[in-house]
């Protein structure tokens, strides 16, 4: 990897302007990403952040959460780190098929689906005290 950019915030909404903001900026610098795969990995982080503060609002931790962007060559790398106690990614229930009248009434469980659809690549580590997610796009 080229250089690497760490932002700690609080498990608040309201710093998740600031994360796409930074995630933007350091994954724009080397010209790497044109727009559209800059959008996608910012809405993949802002995803990957808002389940991170949900799942630490639950849990009522104030642990900060830990952002890692990594820009290299040929990719772009985010990882983000909550301390909520974590979770295992085969246990989420899967979503109805889309042509399930069921789906309309489903209103949460559809982050991991459209991280993945974002990324191309997409990882998820229990820590010791919480989950770390990782994101990776590559440059076309």
């Amino acid at each position: 990897m080229g250089w690497v950019v760490q932002l700690q915030i609080p498990p608040r909404s309201d710093h998740l302007a600031l994360v796409r903001l930074v995630v933007e900026g350091a994954a724009r610098i080397p010209g790497l990403l044109p727009d559209r795969r800059l959008d996608d990995l910012r809405l993949a982080v802002s995803e990957a952040c808002a389940n991170a503060l949900d799942a630490q609002r639950a849990t009522s931790s104030d642990a900060a959460i830990t952002i890692t962007i990594e820009v290299g060559d040929d990719r772009v790398e985010v990882t983000v780190v909550d301390h909520a106690g974590g979770f295992a990614v085969e246990d989420v229930s899967p979503l109805p098929a889309a042509t399930d009248p069921g789906r309309l009434r489903h209103e949460r469980g559809l982050g991991i689906p459209l991280m993945r659809s974002l990324v191309d690549e997409l990882s998820f580590t229990a820590t010791g005290d919480g989950t770390s997610v990782r994101l990776v796009v590559r440059g076309d």
